[in-house]
């Protein structure tokens, strides 16, 4: 009667421990954090060894996913040679060694790659209207505020103004920004 399989996934495991330890457990985190991040939609490539949040000014080679890849790498790449190549114990480690470090760096480039194609989007601040013409979008009162309709990078934006004379603006009005009251709010005159 032929041996379970536990018995002989014993018998690998006690030959090359360090090399099924490393895949298996590299590959198990690979996989959880795969599943964290698909389902929970929330992908958290700034978080360090540590845990703690890194900006793309403070980049940092050794993350989860790269201490992650270079375990996995490493195991399965020892694996290989001890049992495809049948290699020296010695020149398994060095190879696998290797293999890990190369798997940090791929690793550490493509995230850091990944951080240059971040994009302010569609991000508007009035500051970029400045100088600007516009059209009054919504009856802008004495002392009070209204909007206008502005075009800005083929975009049209309606945003929250107030007139510097302190005069009602009628809509379609046409004015010029000329500064921002708030972050929210810009000043016009009527041209």
């Amino acid at each position: 009667m032929s041996e379970p399989l536990f018995s002989k996934f014993n018998d690998l495991v006690s030959q090359n421990p360090i090399f099924w330890i490393c895949p298996l457990a590299g590959s198990g985190m690979f996989f959880i954090q795969f599943a964290l991040n698909f389902f929970s939609g929330d992908i958290d490539h700034h978080a360090d060894a540590g845990g703690s949040e890194t900006d793309s000014g403070d980049f940092k080679w050794l993350s989860k996913q790269a201490i992650i890849g270079f375990v996995m790498m490493f195991g399965w790449t020892g694996l290989a040679c001890v049992k495809e190549f049948e290699l020296s114990r010695a020149l398994c480690i060095t190879i696998s060694l290797s293999a890990g470090i190369i798997t940090i760096f791929i690793t550490g480039s493509l995230f850091r790659g990944a951080k240059k194609l971040v994009s302010s989007g569609t991000v508007f601040k009035i500051e970029d209207v400045i100088g600007k013409k516009a059209t009054v979008y919504q009856r802008i009162p004495k002392n009070g505020i209204g909007k206008i309709s502005i075009s800005y990078q083929n975009l049209s934006y309606e945003i929250d103004a107030i007139s510097l004379p302190n005069e009602e603006l009628s809509s379609f009005t046409k004015v010029q920004v000329i500064k921002k009251s708030d972050n929210e709010t810009a000043v016009v005159v009527p041209i």
